[in-house]
């Protein structure tokens, strides 16, 4: 480890040189201020003894400078005076300096914080690789992410969406694609946490789902073969909520399959509500292949029908008093004679929460039973 001391008066440096060299640490030397902050811009030493009282650029003054040339990088400064505590240590902290050791200078207190402050430097260290580790990660998760939307066909005549998630990453996911039939796939799902951890899981779900979807799998062999991947790659206390839904090209067929997620709706175009599509499976990634259930629902719908489906952060979204959004509330919503639920909906549930902390990814889409636009005409 590389010690920089800096001291205007000679013998003072020598002393010091000879301690630090029974404990092995190279030692470079600097008479004032200025020439200490030369030395920190060539050698970046590990540790800095810096005494306060010098010529042009005191101790003070150097600290600062140095703090500010190590910028994130934690590089430990000890200010060694004659100066009593009382009159220097306030001043010497404001400063930038990280400890303080007065005159005459007991060899092994000196050595204990020198290696304290080294061992907090590794730890600093350690810490921002991790750290430039994680940023890193995150950029790839977000690049897909934002690769993953625009392959999406999110178009707004068919399909209206409010995603917010809780952190930087999201654990829900919306996802839509075209079949060579002209029909629509929509999967809206939740994995369980949120941050990172969740959206990672969502990477092998949307690779199934485009892949499968483009060659013109049906709903049931798309359910069964996401399920499949998620068993086999992800942790076991890892699930996906999720609701898969078919609309044909002409607006006029809707089937479903639905595991573990919040109930859905089926609104009429005059408003009123019309039927419930009800959870009917386990969550995607829990059972084996043998013992899922791939079978799904035909829905009774028709053209101008929305479909309204959420992830459970809505039903469970809190109001500052504690009280819960709760699936009454939004089936009292769901139920009036509002042409415009959509918006209904998501006024409703920011006038609720008010200023309350978001606690979980919140997820809500409309999609409306209609002719599925050719892909030329899709409006972004």
């Amino acid at each position: 480890m590389q010690v920089l001391i800096v001291d205007d008066i000679p013998v003072n440096r020598k002393v010091l040189c000879q301690m630090l060299s029974t404990y092995d640490y190279e030692v470079i030397e600097a008479e004032d201020g200025h020439q200490a902050i030369e030395c920190f811009q060539k050698a970046h030493p590990d540790l800095v003894l810096m005494d306060i009282r010098m010529p042009g650029v005191d101790g003070y003054q150097a600290a600062g400078t140095i703090k500010e040339l190590a910028g994130q990088e934690y590089t430990p400064i000890i200010f060694v005076t004659a100066l009593k505590p009382e009159m220097a240590l306030s001043k010497a902290l404001e400063a930038g300096g990280d400890d303080f050791i007065s005159k005459p200078i007991n060899l092994e207190i000196l050595n204990s914080k020198i290696k304290a402050h080294l061992r907090i430097r590794e730890m600093s260290h350690r810490l921002n690789a991790e750290n430039r580790r994680l940023s890193h990660e995150q950029a790839l998760i977000g690049h897909f992410f934002e690769n993953t939307l625009k392959q999406s066909y999110l178009d707004p005549t068919i399909i209206r969406h409010k995603i917010s998630p809780m952190t930087v990453f999201n654990g829900d996911l919306l996802l839509a694609e075209r079949n060579p039939d002209g029909g629509l796939f929509v999967l809206l799902g939740d994995f369980t946490g949120h941050g990172l951890t969740a959206a990672m899981g969502t990477m092998p779900v949307a690779l199934v789902f485009f892949a499968m979807a483009r060659k013109g799998a049906a709903l049931p062999e798309l359910a069964r073969e996401i399920n499949h991947k998620l068993r086999a790659l992800m942790p076991s206390e890892m699930f996906f909520a999720a609701a898969l839904l078919e609309l044909s090209a002409d607006g006029l067929t809707v089937s479903a399959w639905t595991g573990g997620m919040p109930t859905g709706y089926v609104c009429s175009p005059e408003g009123g509500l019309k039927s419930l599509i009800p959870s009917r499976h386990l969550p995607l990634g829990i059972l084996g292949d043998d013992a899922f259930d791939s079978s799904t629902q035909v829905l009774s719908v028709e053209k101008g029908d929305r479909i309204y489906l959420c992830t459970d952060g809505l039903i469970e979204a809190c109001s500052p008093e504690g009280e819960s959004f709760g699936t009454e509330r939004l089936e009292r919503l769901l139920s009036g004679g509002d042409a415009d639920k959509f918006t209904l909906v998501l006024e409703s549930l920011a006038e609720f929460r008010r200023d309350e902390a978001q606690h979980d990814d919140i997820s809500f889409i409309e999609l409306k039973c209609d002719e599925v636009p050719a892909l030329g005409n899709i409006q972004n």
